[in-house]
């Protein structure tokens, strides 16, 4: 009698937990059919993804995904084509980018003649009292690697105000009005943090302006058109997602933030934006900033401060001088006691700190301010971390572990840099230079992007140059410092989980995994399995943001959506 009692007692216990079990959840969206990459090392490589509010909901294989369907999920079947998260570039100039869109493209530009027809083209359908910008030379490409002078641009526009950014943005040539303009003679002297640049021999100013002394004749160019500069950002949105970019970091600052807000607030935001703002000795503006920007779309709170100039502009800081210019060891924009007040009362108030820093000088700068905010504030998960890390001593590589540093830093610098870094710094002194291998041995966390329009947009330059170390035409044929390489999964990590890291949302995206934001991207090739040359010729055919499908590559071939 009493076991019959317990018996429909456990029958009852099992009819009520039965009752109870959690339905599946069902998926808005499925994919499946595809080689994803998760960038979870733990399940590094799954067949299908669930997406439900416009999160991951599960991944795995075919049948384990496919049980979350029901009549309304919608299937894509991305037949066998390789996907992965969405990516992450940690440092773009959005309003460098826009304003080179609208002013003169001089990317390419080979011979003087050259950058003479453009400039005169412009001049002749300039508007009264309108100036003629351009944005990206580079000296490196014309005829003996020299910087132009004013004389080339007052040969074809004497009468016409002219302003043209190198391509690193760490200088500019201008023509002898704008010097006029400026007030810029034989007298002045240079700014702290900039040179005039001015010839040997009679002392007059070359037309070449470095850093600060920028500041000089650009604080007098008017300010774009509002409309066309937010169109113009509309349009490198655009194309943002077409390479599969998901998330950008930008280092336009304070006066983006309320052009992408707009942006959002209208639905036309398809990527996620970190904006960064300047550091400076006043944080109470940023402070504001942090607490009103912190969606999903548009946030704030990492604080960025330029440490020194470009290499190709010779203004990039470092302990000892260039080898083909012996008078010249660059140019630090501030110093160690000013850099290290800045950064102490940042740090105590929560901040982010994103040092920018190229040469070996500049990046011993860098590391020692924030050896001085762990011993002064003491250590907490702040994500601070260098931008560029360029060149450095090989004892600053393990610095970078020691102080959980990130190293943010951009691979396709290196497919330019490799054909004149040596002759510029002489021997011995490139070793570290892109030491990707180097600083994960040493336990920093890698976070790759672009410094766009430095450098192209598009991903695949950075994964390629990161897994060969060689230019586009496959030199050095063993890589450039070959032990540096790093292998496509690290390069992928680096540019998706660890620049998610490096802006504090390594729980949100990054990687494929149940809970976070379905940033997805689908390629028509297998990075993980096409030879390396082949990366740069690899096409994003979709992109998806929160789920989304924000892109797709229109032609014959493009992946079906379908209902099964």
């Amino acid at each position: 009698m009493q076991n019959r009692f317990f018996m429909a007692i456990g029958w009852f216990v099992v009819l009520i937990t039965g009752g109870c079990r959690q339905p599946i959840p069902r998926a808005d969206l499925i994919l499946v059919n595809g080689t994803f990459f998760t960038v979870n090392r733990q399940r590094p490589l799954v067949q299908a993804v669930a997406v439900k509010g416009g999160r991951i909901l599960a991944v795995g294989t075919r049948e384990e995904i496919l049980i979350h369907r029901n009549e309304n999920t919608v299937i894509l079947d991305v037949e066998g084509k390789f996907g992965c998260p969405g990516f992450n570039d940690a440092h773009v100039h959005l309003l460098k980018g826009a304003l080179q869109g609208i002013d003169l493209d001089l990317r390419g530009v080979r011979t003087h003649r050259e950058l003479q027809r453009m400039v005169l083209a412009r001049a002749r359908a300039l508007p009264a009292g309108g100036w003629i910008v351009g944005r990206g030379w580079d000296q490196s490409i014309m005829p003996d690697s020299e910087f132009p002078s004013r004389r080339v641009l007052d040969a074809v526009a004497p009468g016409v105000p002219v302003y043209l950014e190198r391509i690193c943005g760490q200088a500019a040539l201008v023509n002898g009005l704008a010097l006029r303009i400026a007030g810029i003679t034989t007298e002045t002297p240079d700014p702290a943090s900039g040179q005039i640049v001015k010839d040997s021999h009679t002392g007059h100013p070359t037309g070449i302006l470095k850093n600060d002394a920028m500041l000089l004749v650009s604080q007098y160019i008017p300010e774009p058109d509002p409309e066309i500069l937010q169109k113009a950002i509309v349009n490198i949105l655009d194309k943002a997602v077409g390479y599969g970019l998901t998330s950008l970091q930008d280092d336009s600052g304070e006066k983006m933030l309320p052009v992408l807000d707009k942006l959002r607030e209208e639905g036309r935001l398809p990527v996620r934006i970190m904006q960064k703002l300047l550091l400076s000795h006043d944080v109470r503006s940023a402070r504001q900033l942090r607490q009103k920007y912190q969606g999903p779309m548009l946030r704030t709170g990492w604080l960025t401060r330029q440490l020194d100039g470009s290499m190709g502009a010779r203004s990039a800081a470092f302990f000892q001088s260039y080898h083909d210019q012996p008078d010249n060891r660059g140019i630090v924009l501030m110093n160690q006691e000013e850099l290290d007040r800045m950064a102490l009362k940042a740090d105590a108030e929560g901040f982010h700190l994103c040092l920018e820093a190229v040469g070996d000088r500049a990046n011993f700068m860098a590391l020692n301010s924030l050896r001085i905010c762990q011993v002064i504030n003491g250590r907490r998960d702040s994500r601070h971390r260098i931008e560029h890390a360029q060149i450095l001593h090989k004892e600053d590589v393990s610095r970078f572990g020691e102080l959980s540093v990130v190293a943010s830093m951009q691979p396709a610098h290196l497919i330019d840099d490799l054909r004149w870094a040596q002759a510029m710094l002489g021997p011995g002194r490139t070793r570290f230079a892109y030491a990707w291998k180097s600083l994960k041995e040493a336990g920093a966390v890698l976070a790759f992007g672009t410094d766009w329009p430095v450098v192209p947009m598009n991903p695949m330059l950075g994964l390629y140059a990161a897994v060969t170390r060689k230019d586009t035409t496959g030199y050095p044929s063993d890589g450039w410092f070959p032990k540096e390489r790093i292998s496509m999964e690290e390069a992928l990590e680096a540019y998706t989980l660890g620049s998610a890291y490096a802006e504090g949302q390594e729980n949100e995206k990054g990687s494929l995994e149940p809970g976070k934001w379905a940033d997805i991207v689908i390629l028509n090739q297998n990075l993980l399995e096409i030879m390396s040359k082949e990366v740069l010729n690899t096409e994003v055919e979709i992109t998806l943001v929160g789920g989304k499908i924000v892109y797709r590559r229109q032609n014959e071939d493009s992946v079906p959506v379908q209902q099964e």
